[in-house]
């Protein structure tokens, strides 16, 4: 995974001693690959065979940016329709979104257009949040129905930012995620708070207070494989 030299991990320290939080949503259709890119910037890792996202997973990580401590917090949402309205909670406090589509499947394009950034416009707290629409499944390029230049002109149309990678070969991912929707939020005043403890022990993901972690909300039985 390439790394920027002015945005880098940070080893763990306890959470208070985070200069500011910025949580960051990943939504999009069913199946077009939110959890393998939430994973693969979380730990570098790809599964084929990961299962679909049921109500909200949330994952912590820590980066250094211009000698500061940035405490992110990745969401990755159920893409079915049925969990919409559970979904519309998780924008709250959102600096990010991150609209995912499949490039091999031009459904998951016009979803986008006609459920998802509706929902952004609709339930963001910030009207300014850093929105980036990301092609993914880029190494199925042979399948590939929406091409690139289709993809950004869409972005651009739509006030967004647009990248494209491929969760499986690691892609793009870190120059669209890291580089992309982070480093701009970062240098949007705005959009950054400082650290507050009684907000942070609400928002943070399990897996213990000194460190990165992972979480779950749930809302039934999910299955199926989601990720390309």
């Amino acid at each position: 995974m390439a790394v920027d030299p002015s945005f880098t991990d940070l080893p763990t320290l306890p959470p208070e001693m985070d200069d500011h939080l910025v949580k960051v949503i990943f939504v999009g259709s069913a199946g077009v690959g939110k959890t393998c890119l939430v994973r693969r910037l979380f730990s570098d890792a790809f599964n084929p065979d990961t299962r679909a996202t049921v109500g909200c997973d949330f994952h912590f990580k820590r980066y250094m940016f211009d000698k500061k401590s940035i405490g992110v917090t990745l969401w990755d949402t159920a893409g079915t329709e049925k969990f919409q309205a559970v979904t519309s909670n998780y924008y709250r406090g959102a600096q990010g979104v991150v609209l995912v589509y499949d490039v091999t499947r031009r459904e998951t394009l016009d979803a986008i257009e006609r459920l998802w950034l509706p929902e952004v416009d609709r339930f963001s707290t910030f009207p300014e949040a850093v929105k980036m629409v990301v092609g993914n499944k880029i190494d199925m390029e042979g399948e590939r129905q929406v091409s690139p230049e289709e993809g950004a002109a869409f972005a651009l149309r739509h006030g967004c930012m647009y990248s494209e990678t491929s969760a499986r070969t690691d892609a793009g991912v870190y120059d669209a995620l890291v580089w992309g929707v982070l480093v701009n939020i970062v240098d949007t005043p705005s959009l950054l708070r400082s650290n507050e403890p009684e907000r942070l022990r609400i928002e943070q993901p399990a897996g213990g207070e000194g460190g990165e972690g992972e979480g779950r909300r749930t809302h039934g039985a999910g299955g199926g494989s989601c990720c390309g």
